[in-house]
C-alpha cells in the first residue's frame, strides 16, 4: 500500500483488458500494491476489474502521459490515450455515483 491510506470508499473498479493491463505496466510506473495486482491479471485474457485509489488513477494517468512524450510509435500513443479514457472514466464515474 502507498503512504495514503487507501479508505473503501475512495476505490474505485477499473476494468481493463489484458492489453491495458499490460500497457500500464510498462508504461505507468504503478506502486508496488498496484503493480501486483496488474501482474496478478497480466497473463490472464479477458476484462479485469481492480480495485484502485482516485490517488492511484491520477498517478498512472500521470505517468501514461509522461511516457507518451517519449514515445513516437502512433499506434501506442494511440493505445496509451485509451488507457488514460478507461481510467478517467472510472474516476468519473465513481464520483458521480457517490453523489447521488
Amino acid at each position: 500500500m502507498n503512504d495514503i491510506t487507501e479508505h473503501e470508499d475512495d476505490l474505485k473498479t477499473v476494468r481493463l483488458t489484458q492489453r491495458e493491463v499490460n500497457l500500464l505496466l510498462k508504461y505507468g510506473y504503478p506502486f508496488e500494491d498496484i503493480e501486483a495486482r496488474l501482474n496478478a491479471c497480466k497473463n490472464r485474457k479477458g476484462t479485469h476489474a481492480i480495485k484502485i485509489s482516485q490517488f492511484d488513477i491520477e498517478h498512472l494517468i500521470g505517468d501514461l502521459v509522461y511516457s507518451a512524450k517519449k514515445l513516437t510509435n502512433n499506434t501506442v500513443l494511440e493505445e496509451l490515450d485509451a488507457v488514460c479514457s478507461v481510467l478517467e472514466n472510472a474516476e468519473h464515474h465513481a464520483s458521480r455515483l457517490r453523489g447521488i
